[in-house]
């Protein structure tokens, strides 16, 4: 389900969003997207995450990732809507698809 708090509404009572559908190789749980992308090695790990930077920056949307040698989790959620996903969410998830390149 996805769904976006607003200040007037309690987190449980959050309204749902049928336009937000889901992304391929997304999933959506505890309300974030989640996805992990896997690279030939440390290095292309980090340049991905670098054009990453670069693009949450600009959109003045930070995703919460970890990475370890080839391999990048991201984990997206609106923290100035109650850490729910939104469409800011889906946006920033859609523009680093782009950037991802599979192994």
């Amino acid at each position: 389900m996805f769904c976006v708090a607003a200040f007037f509404f309690a987190i449980s009572e959050c309204k749902t969003y049928p336009y937000l559908k889901p992304i391929p190789m997304w999933k959506e749980e505890d309300n974030k997207l989640k996805k992990s992308f896997e690279f030939k090695n440390f290095v292309e790990a980090f340049a991905f995450m670098t054009k990453v930077a670069l693009i949450a920056e600009k959109m003045n949307h930070h995703p919460w990732w970890a990475n370890v040698y080839n391999k990048v989790e991201i984990e997206l959620n609106t923290h100035d809507a109650g850490n729910v996903v939104t469409e800011k969410d889906h946006k920033l998830a859609k523009a680093i698809d782009k950037v991802y390149t599979p192994v």
